[in-house]
C-alpha cells in the first residue's frame, strides 16, 4: 500500500450532507451518519454496533481444532454457530422515507471498521473531519463498529432533501431473522403429550416466547426417500449413479433401513424450532467433503393445533430404534423472524 492507492481510495463527494440521527430499526440502534452525491449518485451511510471479530475468531479457531483432534460434540459446533450471529446493515436496510416519501435503496457495501478495512477507515476519516455527531457510537471502539454505504435508486442533480426535511428521516427494513440458541432439556414419551405450556426467553426480541409439544411419533425415513430416490433414478434426474449412491449413503446415516427417525410435533406461532435427541448431541463430529443434506421442518399439511395455531413439525435427522418409548430431547435452537 502506498500513498497514490490511499489518496485513490478517497471518495470525492460533490455535496455532503452530515445528519448525526439516531434510528431503531429491527431492534437495532443505527446512525444516520451522511448523505452524499457523487455525480448523480445519491449514497446514504448508515453505521451500528457489530460483536468482537477477534472473540468470534477465537471460538471458531478453538472449534476446529477440537474437529481435527476428533473431540468435538454435535451440540458444541451448533452451539458456535448459533451464538456468533449478527446482522449486515445493506442486508436489513431496503429504504428510507423523508417527509413521508419513500426511496429505495437499490445497492449497498459496507462491513466492520477493522483495521485491515482501507475503504471503511477511510470514509470514517472523511466523516470525523465532518460536524457529524456519532451519539452512542463515540465511545465505541472502532473494531466494534460496522458501516453500510447503500445508493438510492434513481438518478439525482442534487440530494432530493434538505437538512430541514432530514429530521424526519426514517428507515425501512426488511424482516429480520434471529437464529438464538434456547437450551432447554425435556423427556417426552412416544404418542400424544399431556398438556403443558412452555416457555423461553428470547434476549434478542427481550420477550417470553411459548409453545406446546403436541405428540411425538416415529417415521421411517428410509422407505419413503429411499422410493422417492429410486424413482428419481427411473427419471434420469440424478447426474450420475455417483450422485444417486451419495444421496442414499447420506440418507443411511440419518436413518438406516429397520431404524426410525422422531418426529416432534408443536405449536409456536412465534418461532420455528429446533429439536435433537441427547445421544445425538454427544456425538463427535465426523469430518466430511461433498456432504449432501436435507432439514425436515414446517407444517402439517396446514393442520391446526389443540391451541388452534398452525401445527408445525421438527423431523429429528438421528436414527433411534423403533421399539423405542421415550426419548431425552432438546430444543437447542429457534428461528424468529420480526
Amino acid at each position: 500500500m502506498n500513498l497514490r492507492e490511499i489518496r485513490s481510495g478517497m471518495r470525492q463527494f460533490d455535496e455532503m450532507m452530515f445528519p448525526g440521527l439516531e434510528v431503531e430499526a429491527a431492534g437495532a440502534r443505527m446512525l444516520a451518519a451522511g448523505i452524499f452525491r457523487e455525480g448523480r449518485k445519491v449514497q446514504v451511510c448508515l453505521m451500528a454496533e457489530q460483536e468482537s471479530r477477534t472473540d468470534s475468531q477465537e471460538k471458531l479457531i478453538k472449534m476446529e481444532r477440537k474437529r481435527q483432534k476428533g473431540t468435538l460434540t454435535k451440540r458444541e459446533e451448533l452451539l458456535v454457530e448459533l451464538e456468533e450471529q449478527d446482522f449486515w446493515l445493506p442486508g436489513l436496510v431496503r429504504g428510507i422515507r423523508v417527509k413521508g416519501r419513500e426511496y429505495v435503496l437499490s445497492s449497498g457495501s459496507g462491513g466492520g471498521l477493522e483495521e485491515y478495512n482501507l475503504d471503511g477507515r477511510l470514509l470514517l476519516c472523511q466523516l470525523l473531519n465532518s460536524p457529524v455527531s456519532f451519539g452512542f457510537l463515540e465511545e465505541r471502539d472502532i473494531s466494534l463498529i460496522q458501516y453500510g454505504l447503500m445508493e438510492l435508486k434513481g438518478e439525482y442533480d442534487k440530494i432530493p432533501f434538505s437538512e430541514e426535511d432530514l429530521k424526519t428521516l426514517e428507515l425501512i427494513t426488511e424482516s429480520r431473522h434471529y437464529h438464538i440458541p434456547v437450551k432447554q432439556k425435556i423427556k417426552v414419551s412416544l404418542g400424544p403429550q399431556k398438556e403443558k405450556r412452555r416457555k423461553f426467553f428470547c434476549e434478542a426480541l427481550q420477550k417470553e416466547i411459548s409453545y406446546d409439544v403436541n405428540n411425538v411419533m416415529l417415521e421411517d425415513i428410509w422407505t419413503s426417500f429411499k422410493e422417492k430416490y429410486d424413482q428419481m433414478k427411473q427419471e434420469s434426474l440424478f447426474s450420475s449413479e455417483e450422485e444417486y449412491e451419495m444421496f442414499l449413503e447420506h440418507l443411511r446415516e440419518i436413518c438406516p433401513p429397520g431404524m426410525r427417525n422422531l418426529v416432534i410435533e408443536y405449536e409456536c406461532e412465534e418461532a420455528s424450532l429446533e429439536f435433537y435427541t441427547k445421544e445425538q448431541l454427544r456425538e463427535k463430529v465426523k469430518i466430511k467433503n461433498g456432504a449432501t443434506a436435507f432439514f425436515l421442518a414446517g407444517n402439517r399439511g396446514g393442520k391446526m393445533g389443540r391451541h388452534q395455531k398452525q401445527l408445525k413439525s421438527c423431523l429429528i435427522q438421528y436414527p433411534v430404534n423403533p421399539e423405542i418409548q421415550e426419548a431425552e430431547i432438546e430444543l437447542l435452537g429457534a428461528s424468529i423472524v420480526e
